[in-house]
């Protein structure tokens, strides 16, 4: 699938879930209402500088919006699960930071960070 419309709709899930009007996020951006739209349809390819402002007008990176289409090392894929743990509460942080904590003595990396 084409990498602009798979960026479309993550811009779009990212927005909806935000609670971001169409109208909201082209003012954050500095753009016209009708090309947030014109970029969720892909129907233009938007440069560099407007997906930039898009990611930080949602507060996410980069890689969120490209999705599948980066190959990804460890520090995207640390860098996506910050983007998750963000959404928890405390009480699921901390039980998510203990399944980490579990996880790094299994594979026998004991430092624990304090």
């Amino acid at each position: 699938m084409d990498i602009y419309i798979n960026m479309g709709k993550r811009i779009r899930e990212e927005r909806v879930k935000k609670k971001i009007s169409q109208e909201t996020l082209a003012e954050m951006c500095n753009l016209a209402t009708s090309y947030i739209g014109i970029i969720e349809r892909a129907e233009k390819r938007a440069s560099i500088d407007t997906i930039v402002k898009v990611a930080n007008a949602l507060g996410v990176s980069m890689d969120c919006l490209l999705g599948d289409s980066l190959k990804y090392s460890n520090g995207t894929l640390i860098e996506k699960a910050a983007m998750y743990l963000r959404d928890l509460n405390e009480e699921e942080a901390k039980y998510v930071y203990r399944i980490i904590e579990d996880s790094r003595d299994y594979f026998g990396k004991n430092k624990k960070g304090e």
